[in-house]
């Protein structure tokens, strides 16, 4: 005995008819006679009287349809328990992160975390690093993933990845003959340098400023960007390795290897309340997907 029978028998009793209780079902007038005829092979009893084109019940037919209704009551409130059970059993989490990852792996890595894990809901905001801090110890976000370790001792702070900066310049730096230009000046000369966006960027100027005093800056505080006006050709910068990536491999601009003096690296750590087990899935899952 199928769900679907009792249910067309019941719509099909209350209506008096098939074709209308195929309409209501949407499903086409045959599946109503089928359904009917294996409810009644099931029951082995006859729950209609057939007269031409009308149907009514039969006296087997009117104490069945009681328990049919019953039956899909049953069902129906089996649903909404098992939903609330499940909500209430469901785990959230909400994740901060950084403007700067939003464009790297990190958002597909928490996808698949999603996907593998059907307990959990995830909602992700994005949140400058200096003020991560607080939306942990406010219980906003339960993890925030970000520039710099937290001067706040409540709160655990990981390194998941070390990512150094690079100087990335436009397509249009390269000579065709010649291969890669390395001849700083002229790109100091021809390109503004994007600032503002990166403490460690900034913390470059005054060694660049030495060396070549004509250096001009143009102040932008979003990263993304940053990248989108260097792939346009508009000025060069130095973006960390881990948010380029993807336009690294499909060639969206150039990577000047620099080689003046060292470059530093962007340290980006993971936060969280070490005595939350509900995080610790996905919290793996991040230290384990990262490869840079």
């Amino acid at each position: 005995m199928e769900l679907k029978w009792i249910q067309s028998f019941v719509v099909a009793a209350e209506t008096g008819n098939f074709r209308e209780a195929a309409e209501k079902l949407f499903i086409s007038q045959p599946s109503i006679t089928v359904h009917i005829q294996l409810l009644e092979e099931s029951l082995q009893v006859k729950l209609f009287q057939r007269e031409h084109t009308k149907i009514r019940l039969s006296e087997e037919g009117k104490f069945f349809l009681k328990q049919a209704k019953e039956i899909l009551q049953q069902v129906e409130d089996s649903k909404r328990a098992t939903l609330f059970y499940a909500n209430q059993h469901r785990k959230n989490i909400t994740i901060a992160l950084s403007p700067l990852l939003v464009e790297t792996n990190l958002p597909h890595i928490i996808y698949q975390f999603l996907m593998e894990q059907k307990e959990y809901e995830i909602k992700i905001t994005v949140v400058d690093s200096e003020q991560m801090d607080e939306q942990l110890l406010a219980n906003q976000v339960h993890i925030s993933i970000g520039i710099g370790r937290s001067s706040q001792h409540l709160i655990h702070a990981e390194k998941i990845m070390s990512s150094p900066l690079q100087l990335v310049v436009p397509l249009d730096s390269y000579d065709d003959e010649t291969g890669e230009h390395h001849d700083y000046h002229l790109l100091f000369e021809k390109y503004p340098l994007f600032t503002g966006h990166l403490k460690e960027a900034t913390l470059i100027e005054p060694l660049l400023e030495k060396q070549f005093p004509f250096i001009r800056t143009m102040t932008i505080a979003q990263t993304y960007i940053v990248k989108h006006f260097v792939k346009d050709g508009l000025g060069m910068a130095f973006l960390p390795k881990s948010i380029i990536y993807k336009e690294m491999m499909e060639g969206r601009f150039n990577i000047i290897d620099f080689d003046l003096f060292e470059l530093p690296a962007i340290d980006i750590f993971m936060k969280y309340d070490k005595e939350n087990e509900q995080l610790l899935p996905l919290l793996k899952k991040i230290r384990d997907s990262y490869m840079y």
